[in-house]
């Protein structure tokens, strides 16, 4: 991209209505001209990115939401029940039925930040908490009825790869899972024998997208909505049975009789790899089938249980060996490890009889775990494989928006704040009070727990780093993640407008396979300059002796 190209830069927002209505401090962010001869609209700069090599921008509008009434923290209810959203940022609703409330009850309910719980929930690995835990008062409260909370989410489920599951605890202690199954079937029964047609008409938003809805008749303390690998949760008992997954059809485990000496819960997960995935850590020479867990693992069994896998997926043709009878190439992975410990891969293959069937792999087991199958050549080095290869699939997915502050210091500089923000609010304080105008915003992305983000950059605005250096933003959900730096006009006489994009891995050679971006935002920086003011969090200074990253933009 060059520097003429981006004479028409923009993006795909639409102009900002409500630039009226904010603050006086704040800037318009999508100016109808620009400093200079050339003007820049939003016809131009989507004409231009129709042709380029990258993605559509996935910039949103930047506006203000609506001022709503809710409660803050508490509300009171009655024998008329009501539905009551919380107007905090929150965006918890309560719904209590009519007649559900035996008495008028003051109903408390809020988010809480996580160093105040003393006994967070257990969560294992590949497990993640999809929003703040909920805390409820009164503690212990009955109902008449079942009363419905609904709590937004920011969990990636990827199709049917992953669910929620929502954890209670009644003391603050100890938590189990909350059992009272809210489907949309029990929910609309709940709605329809409580309210009538028009008082179901101010209950609006009932099928928002990422929320979860839960029904309960008494308060715990505590809520906690957790994010996981899907699991398909059977009864078996002493008659035996078969468990099969929905997220991998192909993946099921057959219990015998007398398995079991008594009737319990028996979950199978699945989590599918993708082969890109595996030939990108572990090169084209190995493939995987998807991980299969039967839970409560470390459960001896009284007669041992076949499972089946789909037999691993190359990522180019021509690998594998038509799996029949034998295949020496072939390891069968376990762990036995339980709970929230770790998984530690052994190579079970020698001890554990491997049986083929078209596209399955089968074999039986005593011991509940997790199993996986590894295709590779250099079979002594599979357990040290898995291992890296499974730290990189636990990394829960989030949906989260990118959104980036800038005042300009100059004509030819700007102070820059990027953001990846779950729950956060949009108008932050600090950059507010230090005059800073919001300039872009993503639409939701899919991003990873406890990874690293980099940014790549284009057009006109480069960032002021050490040479050789990359800008990387670290993901934690539910927490501040923001990243300070300066930019500079690459040519002072162009317009102040550039792009940046954010990859999943650092910068790659010249001559290698491009990335495909997790997400693309065009920038124009505010039309104003503003004193320079000293700031703790403005973290690069141009008194030190800084280069250009050259080779920073998108080319």
């Amino acid at each position: 991209m060059t520097v003429d190209d981006m004479k028409s830069l923009g993006d795909d927002s639409r102009m900002d209505v409500t630039n009226d209505e904010k603050s006086d401090y704040r800037n318009s962010i999508a100016p109808s001209h620009l400093s200079g001869e050339a003007i820049i609209t939003p016809a131009h700069i989507k004409d231009y990115y129709a042709s380029h090599p990258y993605t559509v921008p996935d910039n949103v509008d930047i506006k203000r939401q609506p001022i709503t009434v809710g409660f803050l923290v508490s509300f009171l209810v009655d024998a008329r029940g009501g539905a009551m959203r919380g107007c905090r940022h929150s965006g918890v609703r309560v719904i209590v039925p009519p007649r559900c409330a035996a008495s008028p009850t003051r109903i408390t309910c809020r988010y809480v930040r996580p160093k105040k719980i003393q006994h967070p929930p257990p969560l294992m690995e590949g497990e993640a908490l999809a929003s703040r835990i909920l805390e409820l008062g009164p503690v212990g409260a009955k109902f008449l009825g079942p009363v419905i909370i609904e709590v937004p989410h920011f969990a990636s489920l990827r199709g049917k790869q992953r669910e929620i599951i929502v954890l209670r605890s009644d003391n603050g202690e100890t938590w189990k899972e909350h059992t009272l199954e809210a489907n949309e079937e029990a929910v609309q029964d709940v709605l329809n024998h409580s309210f009538e047609v028009e008082e179901l008409n101010q209950i609006e938003d009932l099928h928002t997208s990422r929320i979860t809805r839960i029904l309960t008749n008494d308060f715990p303390h505590y809520f906690a909505v957790v994010s996981r690998v899907r699991q398909d949760v059977y009864a078996i008992g002493p008659d035996g049975g078969t468990v099969s997954s929905t997220a991998v059809p192909l993946v099921q485990a057959v219990f015998p009789s007398n398995a079991l000496t008594k009737k319990i819960r028996v979950g199978l997960q699945a989590q599918a790899m993708e082969p890109e995935l595996v030939s990108k850590l572990l090169g084209h020479g190995v493939a995987v089938s998807p991980i299969v867990t039967v839970e409560p693992r470390r459960r001896k069994f009284h007669k041992a249980i076949t499972l089946s896998l789909p037999a691993p997926k190359p990522h180019t043709q021509g690998m594998i060996n038509q799996y029949s009878g034998f295949a020496s190439t072939l390891r069968l992975l376990c762990s036995i490890t339980g709970g929230q410990n770790k998984a530690v891969w052994e190579d079970v293959t020698g001890s554990t009889p491997l049986s083929f069937v078209k596209d399955c792999v089968s074999f039986t087991t005593t011991v509940s775990a997790r199993f996986w199958l590894m295709d590779c050549r250099n079979f002594s080095d599979s357990a040290r494989m898995a291992t890296e290869l499974y730290n990189l699939a636990t990394h829960v997915p989030f949906m989260a928006k990118f959104v980036v502050f800038a005042k300009r210091v100059s004509n030819f500089e700007a102070r820059v704040r990027v953001f990846c923000m779950t729950d956060d609010k949009e108008d932050k304080t600090l950059e507010h009070q230090e005059h800073f105008t919001e300039i872009a915003k993503s639409k939701d992305i899919e991003v990873l727990e406890e990874k690293d983000i980099f940014m790549e950059f284009g057009g006109n605005l480069i960032p002021v780093l050490q040479s050789g250096d990359q800008p990387k933003l670290g993901f934690n959900a539910f927490k501040e993640n923001r990243l300070a730096f300066t930019m500079r006009l690459r040519d002072p006489d162009d317009e102040p407008v550039g792009r940046i994009v954010f990859m999943n891995d650092p910068k790659v050679a010249r001559g290698e396979p491009k990335q495909t971006p997790i997400c693309t935002l065009n920038l124009i920086l505010p039309k104003d300059v503003l004193p320079e003011r000293d700031s703790q969090s403005d973290l690069l200074s141009l008194d030190k002796d800084h280069s250009y990253l050259h080779h920073g933009g998108i080319s």
